[in-house]
């Protein structure tokens, strides 16, 4: 089954790509929003859940499961007792945006969060990645599953006047307002890759293709990366 991880900065179109993806594949899309979603919900009853798209509503449900089963085996663990691994701690820190979480801890406490931080979300990613048919957005899903068989893992460009019109559009800022947001969330994503993974975000090693959402469009490049999946998937004839 296709695991497919897509990357980009703000304003790539990567979700509404990785949710096209989603559905060529038939796969469930996950992403920071859902991700913190699942997080709120742990420790509660896990129910159908009402969204726009039955993909990410489906990857919703099982990233709830999954956290409940991590708290539970915490508890057993010996960490029952510990703020950050209880349903509150794991929703304070799956909540964090890249920004937030790539700032330098400055005291022991804020270190330890850091370490449990990406720890929850590396066991996140694999979770999903396990089970398989999943489309994964941003985070990082790229370098956390870069030894993974089969997986494809996208890189998503847009020019920076397509970007800051989208955000002006996306969020109604004026065009001084997304210029600075733009500006704050690439810093943000490049330390947030160089604090966790010692890595560049667009370092071309950690990717399987490049795709230009301003030449190619939101659909073509959804095509072309549910395409690359499943070839992903089929055997490869060997020439003696």
């Amino acid at each position: 089954m296709p695991v497919v991880t897509i990357n980009g900065r703000t304003g790539t179109l990567m979700r509404a790509v990785g949710l096209d993806v989603a559905r060529l594949l038939s796969a469930d899309y996950v992403d920071y929003q859902i991700i913190a979603e699942a997080a709120r919900r742990t420790g509660t009853s896990v129910e159908a859940v009402v969204l726009k798209d039955e993909r990410a509503a489906r990857g919703r449900e099982r990233l709830a499961r999954f956290f409940n089963n991590f708290l539970e085996k915490s508890a057993a663990a010996g960490s029952a007792g510990d703020p950050f691994l209880g349903p509150s701690g794991v929703e304070v820190l799956m909540n964090k945006s890249l920004t937030e979480a790539a700032q330098t801890p400055q005291t022991p406490a804020e270190q330890l969060n850091d370490s449990r931080f990406i720890q929850v979300l590396t066991s996140v990613i694999q979770d999903e990645a396990k089970t398989g048919n999943a489309v994964i957005i941003g985070r990082g899903g790229n370098i956390i599953l870069k030894d993974l068989p089969n997986a494809v893992h996208v890189q998503l460009v847009a020019g920076e006047e397509s970007r800051i019109a989208m955000i002006m559009a996306r969020d109604k800022l004026s065009r001084e307002a997304a210029v600075k947001f733009l500006k704050e969330s690439d810093a943000g994503r490049e330390n947030y890759y160089k604090k966790f993974f010692r890595a560049r975000p667009e370092d071309p090693a950690y990717y399987h293709m490049y795709l230009n959402t301003d030449k190619l469009g939101e659909e073509h490049c959804a095509r072309i990366i549910a395409e690359a999946a499943k070839e992903m998937e089929r055997p490869v004839a060997r020439v003696s």
